[in-house]
């Protein structure tokens, strides 16, 4: 139905002053007068764990009983974790690294091989430099070191749903000495700043499609540079920068 110019008089004015029409012939009403609506309450995020430890999975379902979050699956090995998680697609996996049948590190490599989209969050009572960094390749977004608190499980599912990496206060060594490590490398091959960026992104376990977004650039730019950053480090993948700078050995 064609609006009269009364009418469009009439909408223009609710425009200004915020106010709202419901539909020809209606009267209409300041904002301030309209009767308030809740709005709808998000749904809490489906976490799935994988641990072989049943107290973890009990703790787990007594925190998700709060309302942060809701615990959308257990198993307690690899080989059901891959089985499951790809059908299950839940918003985040908390990863136990010492699982019976697989590393959890290389279950979680095969799992974002399927759903690459997919934040995965490692825990374990033993870290080191090596598991952790291996984690980040691994495609990991998260890092938690045991005994791990009520809230830094809220903390961490909370940072990887928004996008960011997730690390307990226990890993910060092994950044400084991730930090020392690219800086001797800046000084002796002159990377470029995007260059360091595009390492930094290397380091966080980024793909592609993530250092594209991160950077602002596209991905034949990413492979540009990431090409030539191989040349410079005199290396011929991702994993061999780890293996040459952080002196690990992922075999």
């Amino acid at each position: 139905m064609m609006m009269t110019l009364t009418e469009m008089a009439l909408l223009n004015e609710c425009d200004e002053f915020g106010g709202e029409i419901h539909g020809h012939g209606e009267t209409w009403r300041p904002a301030k007068e309209r009767d308030p609506r809740p709005s709808p309450k998000p749904a809490a995020p489906r976490i799935f764990v994988v641990d072989d430890d049943a107290d973890l999975h009990l703790f787990l379902q007594d925190l998700g009983g709060l309302g942060h979050f809701r615990l959308a699956g257990a198993c307690f090995n690899a080989t059901e974790a891959l089985a499951r998680l790809p059908g299950e697609r839940p918003d985040a996996v908390i990863m136990d690294i010492r699982l019976p049948d697989m590393s959890g590190i290389d279950c979680t490599n095969k799992l974002k091989t399927i759903v690459p989209e997919l934040p995965v969050i490692m825990l374990t009572g033993f870290p080191d430099s090596r598991v952790f960094f291996r984690s980040l390749m691994a495609g990991a977004k998260g890092f938690l070191v045991k005994p791990v608190s009520a809230q830094e499980f809220l903390n961490a599912v909370k940072e990887v749903l928004a996008g960011e990496f997730a690390l307990s206060k226990q890993v910060v060594p092994f950044l400084v000495e991730l930090i020392r490590r690219v800086g001797n490398v800046t000084q002796e091959n002159r990377l470029t700043r995007r260059e360091e960026e595009m390492l930094a992104c290397v380091f966080e376990g980024m793909q592609d499609k993530e250092i594209a977004a991160t950077l602002g650039i596209g991905t034949a730019t990413v492979h540009t540079h990431m090409h030539r950053l191989f040349e410079k480090l005199g290396v011929h993948s991702r994993q061999s920068i780890i293996e040459k700078y952080l002196a690990l050995d992922l075999e």
